[in-house]
């Protein structure tokens, strides 16, 4: 392996040690699980050198405040449908409202690989995504608090797998557009939409301006 190649394989270990501390630094409450999520941020960052020429890295990090990231981050949802055109939703087992599966998606992933992935994580099912129903601005639709998201719904197909429950759903179902159930927060504008385009078709929704 090159010497560039090296370097370009080390950036990539290193931008995934951030995204995987960034995360671990807004879930946990644990004190120790969060020195050593501090730690992981800090040798992301050494690595980041070491594997630079220029040794400047995009990983930042104030002595005592979150990671700081300079690009909003990705959410991804599953837009599963039955044959009667309801659409799945599953219940949160934080808050107790409902939403399509969904998340962030992950460093390395493809968005359309993260909303099969977030399906899966949290329904059981094997999806593949089939068409782009939706890009929504979380500063535009709600719901993402302090942090800035751009969310990709996809429409997906269940390929296999059963549903289920799991450590973060407490709860499913299949649900026309007369009958939704109380919805968590930008859910109120991605769920109509996906429900509209596919039953009537039509180009994806774009959240402009």
């Amino acid at each position: 392996m090159a010497g560039t190649e090296i370097s370009a394989h080390l950036q990539k270990i290193a931008s995934n040690m951030a995204a995987i501390a960034e995360a671990g630094l807004g879930g946990t409450q644990d004190e120790y699980d969060h020195a050593r999520y501090v730690r992981m941020v800090r040798l992301a960052a050494e690595l980041g050198r070491l594997s630079s020429d220029d040794g400047v890295v995009a990983i930042e990090r104030s002595e005592s405040g979150p990671l700081l990231v300079h690009t909003p981050k990705l959410g991804v949802d599953a837009a599963i449908f039955d044959q009667q055109g309801r659409i799945l939703l599953i219940q949160r087992s934080d808050c107790r409202l409902w939403a399509m599966p969904g998340g962030t998606a992950d460093v390395g992933e493809t968005a359309a690989e993260g909303a099969a992935r977030e399906a899966w994580e949290e329904t059981g099912l094997q999806v593949r995504p089939i068409r782009l129903l939706g890009v929504y601005d979380s500063r535009k639709s709600g719901g993402s608090g302090p942090r800035h998201l751009y969310h990709f719904t996809f429409e997906c197909v269940i390929m296999s797998g059963a549903l289920t429950t799991t450590n973060e759903t407490v709860g499913y179902g299949y649900f026309a557009s007369d009958e939704l159930p109380p919805l968590f927060s930008s859910h109120n504008y991605r769920v109509p939409d996906a429900l509209r385009l596919h039953q009537g078709g039509g180009a994806a929704t774009f959240q402009l301006g």
